[in-house]
Protein backbone atom coordinates (compact mmCIF):
# COMPACT_ATOMS: atom_id res chain seq x y z
CA UNK A 1 0.00 0.00 0.00
CA UNK A 2 2.76 2.46 0.93
CA UNK A 3 4.74 1.50 -2.18
CA UNK A 4 1.68 2.16 -4.35
CA UNK A 5 1.19 5.60 -2.78
CA UNK A 6 4.83 6.51 -3.30
CA UNK A 7 4.75 5.34 -6.94
CA UNK A 8 1.51 7.26 -7.52
CA UNK A 9 3.07 10.42 -6.09
CA UNK A 10 6.18 10.02 -8.22
CA UNK A 11 4.04 9.39 -11.30
CA UNK A 12 1.91 12.46 -10.52
CA UNK A 13 4.97 14.71 -10.44
CA UNK A 14 6.37 13.18 -13.64
CA UNK A 15 2.98 13.42 -15.38
CA UNK A 16 2.62 17.08 -14.37
CA UNK A 17 6.07 18.05 -15.67
CA UNK A 18 5.71 16.06 -18.88
CA UNK A 19 2.16 17.31 -19.52
CA UNK A 20 3.21 20.95 -19.31
CA UNK A 21 6.11 20.34 -21.68
CA UNK A 22 3.98 18.35 -24.13
CA UNK A 23 1.15 20.86 -24.05
CA UNK A 24 3.53 23.32 -25.69
CA UNK A 25 5.40 20.85 -27.89
CA UNK A 26 2.32 19.15 -29.39
CA UNK A 27 1.32 22.47 -30.97
CA UNK A 28 4.74 23.05 -32.54
CA UNK A 29 5.67 19.57 -33.77
CA UNK A 30 3.88 17.20 -36.10
CA UNK A 31 2.72 13.87 -34.70
CA UNK A 32 5.19 11.65 -36.61
CA UNK A 33 8.30 13.25 -35.12
CA UNK A 34 6.82 13.75 -31.65
CA UNK A 35 5.40 10.24 -31.39
CA UNK A 36 8.69 8.72 -32.51
CA UNK A 37 10.58 10.66 -29.84
CA UNK A 38 8.07 9.78 -27.10
CA UNK A 39 8.04 6.11 -28.10
CA UNK A 40 11.81 5.93 -27.66
CA UNK A 41 11.45 7.53 -24.24
CA UNK A 42 8.58 5.23 -23.24
CA UNK A 43 10.33 2.06 -24.36
CA UNK A 44 13.13 2.90 -21.90
CA UNK A 45 10.64 3.30 -19.03
CA UNK A 46 10.05 0.84 -16.24
CA UNK A 47 7.74 -2.05 -17.18
CA UNK A 48 4.47 -1.83 -15.24
CA UNK A 49 2.00 -4.43 -14.09
CA UNK A 50 -1.56 -4.16 -15.40
CA UNK A 51 -2.61 -2.52 -12.12
CA UNK A 52 0.27 -0.05 -12.24
CA UNK A 53 -0.61 0.94 -15.79
CA UNK A 54 -4.24 1.47 -14.83
CA UNK A 55 -3.09 3.65 -11.94
CA UNK A 56 -0.84 5.64 -14.30
CA UNK A 57 -3.78 6.17 -16.66
CA UNK A 58 -5.90 7.47 -13.75
CA UNK A 59 -3.12 9.85 -12.70
CA UNK A 60 -2.80 11.10 -16.29
CA UNK A 61 -6.58 11.71 -16.53
CA UNK A 62 -6.67 13.59 -13.21
CA UNK A 63 -3.67 15.79 -14.05
CA UNK A 64 -5.02 16.41 -17.56
CA UNK A 65 -8.24 17.90 -16.14
CA UNK A 66 -6.22 20.56 -14.30
CA UNK A 67 -5.17 22.42 -17.45
CA UNK A 68 -6.91 25.79 -17.82
CA UNK A 69 -8.09 24.92 -21.33
CA UNK A 70 -9.48 21.61 -20.08
CA UNK A 71 -8.64 18.00 -20.81
CA UNK A 72 -7.05 16.91 -24.08
CA UNK A 73 -7.07 13.35 -25.43
CA UNK A 74 -3.97 13.86 -27.59
CA UNK A 75 -1.95 15.13 -24.63
CA UNK A 76 -3.09 12.16 -22.49
CA UNK A 77 -2.08 9.64 -25.16
CA UNK A 78 1.32 11.29 -25.63
CA UNK A 79 2.05 11.35 -21.90
CA UNK A 80 1.13 7.69 -21.53
CA UNK A 81 3.33 6.73 -24.48
CA UNK A 82 6.27 8.58 -22.93
CA UNK A 83 5.87 6.91 -19.54
CA UNK A 84 4.89 3.32 -20.27
CA UNK A 85 6.66 0.82 -22.56
CA UNK A 86 3.46 -1.03 -23.43
CA UNK A 87 1.73 2.22 -24.41
CA UNK A 88 4.84 3.22 -26.38
CA UNK A 89 4.49 0.11 -28.52
CA UNK A 90 0.85 0.81 -29.41
CA UNK A 91 -0.45 2.75 -32.37
CA UNK A 92 -1.73 6.25 -31.83
CA UNK A 93 -5.06 6.79 -33.55
CA UNK A 94 -6.27 10.23 -34.56
CA UNK A 95 -9.85 10.57 -35.78
CA UNK A 96 -11.12 13.80 -37.29
CA UNK A 97 -14.28 15.22 -38.77
CA UNK A 98 -14.42 17.81 -41.52
CA UNK A 99 -15.03 21.37 -40.50
CA UNK A 100 -12.30 21.72 -37.93
CA UNK A 101 -14.57 23.02 -35.20
CA UNK A 102 -13.56 22.67 -31.58
CA UNK A 103 -13.55 19.04 -30.42
CA UNK A 104 -13.93 17.77 -33.99
CA UNK A 105 -11.44 14.97 -33.38
CA UNK A 106 -10.15 12.46 -30.91
CA UNK A 107 -6.84 10.69 -30.19
CA UNK A 108 -6.45 7.33 -28.49
CA UNK A 109 -4.09 4.37 -28.12
CA UNK A 110 -4.95 0.80 -29.16
CA UNK A 111 -5.69 -0.25 -25.58
CA UNK A 112 -7.71 2.85 -24.68
CA UNK A 113 -11.21 2.18 -23.37
CA UNK A 114 -12.19 5.52 -24.94
CA UNK A 115 -11.79 4.54 -28.58
CA UNK A 116 -13.06 6.93 -31.20
CA UNK A 117 -15.81 5.91 -33.58
CA UNK A 118 -17.65 7.58 -36.41
CA UNK A 119 -14.88 9.90 -37.59
CA UNK A 120 -14.67 10.85 -41.25
CA UNK A 121 -10.93 10.17 -41.29
CA UNK A 122 -8.62 8.21 -39.04
CA UNK A 123 -4.85 8.37 -39.04
CA UNK A 124 -2.56 5.93 -37.28
CA UNK A 125 0.93 6.85 -36.17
Amino acid sequence: MVRALILTGIDAVRVAILSVRLNRTRRLSGPARLVSQLRRQGLKSRRRTVGERLRLQRVIRVMDRLFPAGPNCYRRALVEMAMDPDAASEQLHMGINAGGWLASGHAWLDSSPDKGTGYQAEFRV
